[in-house]
């Protein structure tokens, strides 16, 4: 994706709902793991403000010239694009979904102020809780054209309206049955033992937000953060990394929610209606806070790092600065190549290179090969578990050590 330069805004705007001067309940946050229709991922490219029930007023969030009205889906995702700019040039502006087409609207081309009615909630399907998710999907948006059908989501809208007064730090739940975190080899499901990480490990942590105001329905008000960022200290450091800030750029043609998010059998990232649980790829980031494909080629790379125990650490925080770090102990042990000390006796005349292999011996194919322990006893190759052995193949011993872990 193509590194856009983007000039985010410094004004604050009231809530679409009145008072639009206090805060209201949100119930999906901008970023957020979705699945969309066809099984695709994606993530969420605004925010679902909700108020108690269907047929409750919109109101304009800052003046602007309607761009567009239309659905995508029917009765339920009839929205409003409007623009800070009139005109058929590219321009900034809102948009508003889920408005009742049945009710009074503004339609192409009209203008509007800040606060003046655009339109009504239309009435939400059943979503199988006690109460119906009736809400507006607000976005911050770049578009061009006239009417506007490509558009870029270039802002959370959540650091523009105000107030908004998150009370509560962000929540870690543990990513796996072995620990706070889960480990797995990069951009794989092979998971590791965090006792012994070796290779390219991809960190996974599962993260949610709660905003601590009143809501309907516990699940949706575990939200997505803010910002997450990673550190890892021990016989070498990594220093901090920020892994993502759901502040900027969500270009959704371009990118999926697996780009950050875990989603397979053991680490299942799921953000529907009724349960909540998102599994962040912490590592996937590469050095930039967009994201986009190039992330996947993050990863903590063990063997640049001497074998020893390591904290991992990551902190989330939410948009208003509350933040929350969780830990856990690792241990690197890598397979490659580890000088030893030269030992000179009888029983060990051999040279001091040790070979460490995760598999099996590498004894070659066809060859009579006999193995023997450090005390030079002959061990056969069922019996051979950790330790350190000597190869000796058609009769000639291999001049190096070989160590089995």
């Amino acid at each position: 994706m193509t590194m856009l330069m983007l000039s985010f805004y410094l004004f604050s705007v009231g809530w679409p709902f009145v008072p639009q001067d206090s805060m209201h309940v949100v119930g999906n946050s901008y970023g957020l793991f979705q699945e969309g229709s066809g099984g695709d991922i994606d993530l969420h490219a605004g925010i679902d403000i909700m108020p108690d029930t269907s047929g409750v007023p919109i109101y304009a969030v800052a003046d602007g010239y309607v761009k567009t009205w239309f659905t995508v889906s029917g009765a339920y995702h009839w929205g409003l694009l409007i623009g800070d700019e009139f005109g058929t040039d590219s321009c900034d502006g809102w948009m508003y979904w889920h408005i009742d087409a049945t009710m009074y609207h503004l339609n192409l081309g009209d203008t509007c102020s800040a606060g003046e009615l655009i339109g009504y909630v239309v009435p939400w399907f059943n979503t199988g809780q006690p109460v119906r998710f009736h809400h507006v999907h607000l976005s911050k948006v770049r578009s061009g054209g006239y009417p506007w059908y490509s558009v870029l989501y270039i802002q959370n809208p959540l650091a523009l309206l105000t107030p908004y007064a998150d009370t509560t730090k962000p929540m870690f739940e543990d990513a796996h049955t072995t620990g706070r975190f889960a480990f797995c080899r990069d951009n794989t499901s092979e998971y590791l033992n965090p006792d012994s990480l070796h290779g390219d490990v991809d960190i996974i942590a599962l993260i949610h937000d709660k905003t601590g105001y009143p809501n309907a329905w516990p699940e949706w008000d575990r939200l997505t953060p803010y910002k997450i960022e990673y550190r890892i200290h021990g016989p070498d450091t990594i220093p901090t990394i920020r892994m993502i800030e759901f502040n900027g750029l969500l270009n959704c043609d371009s990118i999926s929610a697996a780009t950050i998010c875990k989603n397979d059998a053991v680490c299942n990232s799921w953000g529907p209606y009724s349960q909540r649980d998102f599994y962040y790829i912490v590592t996937n980031t590469d050095g930039d806070t967009l994201i986009e494909p190039s992330d996947t080629t993050g990863c903590w790379q063990t063997e640049s790092y001497q074998d020893g125990i390591y904290w991992v650490v990551v902190t989330a925080y939410d948009i208003c600065g509350n933040e929350q770090s969780d830990s856990m102990q690792v241990t690197v042990q890598n397979f490659g190549v580890e000088e030893w000390p030269i030992v000179k006796h009888a029983d060990n005349p051999y040279y001091s290179g040790a070979t460490i292999f995760s598999g099996p011996l590498p004894i070659p194919k066809g060859m009579k090969c006999r193995v023997f322990d450090i005390a030079g006893k002959l061990v056969e190759p069922k019996a051979i578990t950790r330790g350190v052995y000597f190869i000796e193949v058609d009769g000639t011993v291999i001049q190096k050590l070989v160590k089995v872990r």
